[in-house]
């Protein structure tokens, strides 16, 4: 593949499926691509942008719009590398999801390995490093559903009634976040709330309001995704940081997975958020694996064509 310049990306189409099968069967996975992430090898048009050049398909790359208007790219395949072709690939993927659906929060994940050709095809696509992520797991014992919890705060569960108190509370959470602060801004509290619903299973009773002086002083929020409890957020109101919300919080959250009758624990965090590293490991969480997080900042959106 000596060029780029002569091949069409467009959108798959239906008449595209038998060759969309033919290509996904034969083509490797981009250099760099994060290993264990959602299998490429659905032949359906949906959600895909394909290069073609003389009527072979050479290329293609999928994007998953998901609620609150965030969405994945996959990073693309192709019958031979070419980063400026990935980066085409990559740039129409994120126009169509962000036009079609009105995706504002695009995103994808790497390997941790530094600059590669991916690194280098996103870059030239617009997508920006938003944090290196470490994911990490912990053990949770039926008998955990009885950990004390601070008698000095109240607790209340998401509800109808309080949703609005939530919503609220999350966004005092994210000033001054340590946690991907580049995201400030780029969504709603409404859209990242439905974001968190729609990853796993939500189940009210364990979204929890944390009130310290009968102020809302933090929230966390579990689901049971593929099996374990998973922390899709947690944070903490400026003015109720280093009192112990947190580790209140955290335990409040093993609590909840025990009960749901789950036997791990798992959440993502920003490395460069030493404090909340420190709360999770003195809670017996472990890294297990990372990946580097890129995405499109607000300034580049309206410029996808």
């Amino acid at each position: 593949m000596a060029t780029a310049g002569d091949i069409e990306i467009r959108p798959a189409r239906r008449s595209d499926r038998a060759r969309l099968a033919d290509f996904l069967s034969r083509t490797p996975a981009a250099p760099g691509a994060a290993v264990g992430t959602m299998p490429f090898l659905d032949p359906s048009p949906r959600n895909k942008i394909v290069a073609v050049r003389g009527g072979e398909i050479v290329g293609a790359c999928v994007f998953i719009p998901g609620s609150g208007r965030c969405a994945a790219l996959l990073p693309p395949r192709l019958i031979e590398w070419n980063e400026e072709l990935a980066a085409r690939l990559f740039r129409a993927a994120a126009a169509r999801v962000y036009q079609r659906d009105g995706a504002r929060l695009i995103q994808t994940l790497t390997e941790p390995h530094g600059e590669s050709v991916l690194a280098g095809a996103l870059a030239r696509a617009g997508l920006e490093q938003l944090a290196l992520l470490a994911y990490l797991r912990r053990s949770v014992l039926p008998q955990e559903r009885d950990l004390p919890l601070p008698p000095d705060i109240e607790w209340r569960h998401y509800g109808y009634l309080k949703r609005r108190q939530f919503a609220e509370t999350i966004a005092e959470t994210y000033k001054d976040s340590l946690d991907c602060p580049r995201l400030a801004g780029l969504r709603t509290v409404d859209d990242a709330i439905a974001t968190h619903k729609h990853t796993g299973f939500f189940t009210a009773s364990a979204w929890n309001l944390a009130m310290k002086n009968r102020l809302p002083a933090g929230v966390v929020l579990v689901n049971n995704l593929q099996g374990r409890g998973e922390v899709v957020y947690l944070g903490t109101v400026g003015s109720a940081r280093r009192q112990g919300v947190g580790r209140a919080l955290m335990t409040r959250a093993i609590r909840d997975t025990a009960l749901m009758g789950l036997p791990t624990i798992g959440l993502a965090v920003d490395v460069a958020n030493t404090p909340a590293l420190r709360l999770y490991e003195a809670a017996g969480f472990r890294e297990i694996r990372r990946r580097m997080a890129y995405f499109i900042p607000a300034t580049g959106l309206d410029t996808l064509v």
